[in-house]
Order: structure tokens, then sequence, then C-alpha cells
């Protein structure tokens, strides 16, 4: 009877072997994208969160599927190269994502520029780096909206259904995979300066006014007069323009799915 209970050798390397690649690509996906990878969470719950998710869609994924049969091992050289191939996947996925809110933080820091606050930096929490204070206010009006539309929630079913459409040890990574993605950060400068586009127009504007001033009162004090007006009239544009952040960030979450969707049909099938 207890014998029935116990558990082999060959058991354990078997649940090893079906779940380690799934959770590689699971992990590095979180670990690059925004939110799953914020620095306040800790390292352990982190790869918890990866751990249990590999767990649930464990059962619903296609076996592994390797050429002429062969035996996985994950400590094997075969082993290693399709965990690079799925560490690599994992991060790319995370990375589209982690460039819809990188355009918005760009988008804050050209308005800060615009007002005078580009001096003004905080730490910001999920990089680790030093931004701008607009910058980082946009970061955090981004990620409640990325939670508000369950953006969280769709980027892990993205990751369980990319086991449909990319089993893990069929396909690897292409060239057209890196293309897509420097695509993508091109898309996010373009997209960086669309947000910002309206602001920075209007404090143009205001610019041009106080340089109309300096030259018709050159005794006038410009650093005095025009920073607080530049500033009160920033916060302005930017409460004013605040609203239409919303359907920006609903197109840039959906072009970053497209584009996550092209990474997986880029995949070239190795069997």
């Amino acid at each position: 009877m207890i014998s029935a209970w116990l558990i082999s050798d060959s058991q354990i390397a078997g649940w090893i072997t079906t779940g380690w690649l799934p959770f590689v690509r699971i992990s590095a996906a979180m670990m690059a994208a925004p939110l799953f990878s914020h620095r306040a969470i800790p390292r352990q719950i982190r790869l918890g969160v990866a751990l249990l998710v590999a767990v649930l869609i464990l059962p619903g994924q296609s076996p592994l599927v390797l050429p002429d049969g062969a035996l996985f091992n994950p400590l094997g050289l075969q082993g290693l190269l399709l965990t690079g191939n799925e560490l690599l996947l994992g991060i790319c996925l995370g990375f589209l994502l982690q460039l819809v809110f990188e355009a918005v933080m760009f988008a804050g820091q050209f308005v800060a520029t615009g007002m005078g606050l580009g001096f003004a930096s905080v730490i910001d929490q999920q990089q680790g780096i030093s931004v701008a204070v607009m910058g980082q206010f946009f970061m955090l009006i981004t990620m409640l909206l990325f939670l508000a539309l369950n953006g969280h929630l769709a980027f892990i079913r993205f990751l369980a259904d990319s086991f449909t459409v990319w089993p893990v040890g069929s396909a690897v990574v292409q060239p057209e995979t890196f293309g897509v993605l420097l695509t993508a950060i091109g898309g996010m400068l373009r997209n960086a300066l669309g947000i910002a586009l309206p602001a920075v127009v209007a404090l143009l504007v205001v610019q041009i006014a106080m340089g109309v001033m300096s030259r018709a009162a050159p005794t006038l004090n410009l650093f005095a007069v025009g920073f607080p007006v530049t500033l009160m009239l920033g916060l302005v544009v930017v409460e004013r323009t605040l609203p239409a952040l919303l359907p920006q960030v609903e197109r840039l979450i959906g072009i970053a799915f497209n584009n996550m969707g092209l990474i997986l049909e880029s995949a070239h099938v190795i069997r």
C-alpha cells in the first residue's frame, strides 16, 4: 500500500521535462513585461506566480516536440538550446508590452521639458532609473489604465494561447522576430510624439509668447515671470489632454498584442 504512493525518479524527471520549458517562457515574459516585473514585488513572488501559471496551463498544452524522437535532458546541450530559445521568446513577448509604457513615459518627458520641469526627476520604482516627474506621472496613470482594462489578464491569456501557435521545442527564434522588435521600437517613438504633440504645441505657443514679451519689454525679468506662467499653463494643458490618454493606451496595447502575434507567426518549425 505504501509503495503505491512512492514517486520514482523517472516520474520526477518526466514532470520536470514537461513543465520546464513552459515555465521558462512564462517567467521570462513576466520578468520583461510591465507590472509583473515591478521592483516592489519580491523576486520569489514573481517566480511563484510564473510557476503557478505554468502549472495551470500545463494540462491543456501540446506535448514537447523534438526532432527524431530524441529524449529531452534539461541539463544537456539540446536542453540548454531549447531553454535559451524559450527564454529569448519570452523576453521578446514581454518587451513588446513594456514598449507601451515606455512610449507613454517618453511622452511625459517631452511634456515636462516644455513645462520647464525637465530638471525635476524621481526614481522609477519599476526600472530603478531616474525619470522626469511628469513621465512618472504618465507611467502611473498608464499602469492604472492597464489594470482597469484587464491588460494583465489578457497578457496571461496570450501566454497560454502561445503554446498552441508555438509549441515548446517545435520552432526557433528567427531574424524576422528581431525585425518585429525594431519596427516596434520605431513605432514607440512615433506614438510618444503623437501622445505629447498637443501639449507640446500648446506649450510652444506659450514659449513664443514669452519670447515676444521679452523683446517688447527687455527690462522684464523673464525667468521670474515666464517660468510660473509656463508651469501653470502646462498643468492646465495636461489636465485638458489627460482624458485623451485612455484611447491612446488602448490603441498601444492593441498594437503590442498584434506585434506579439507577428512574433509567434514568424516561427520556423524544426520538425
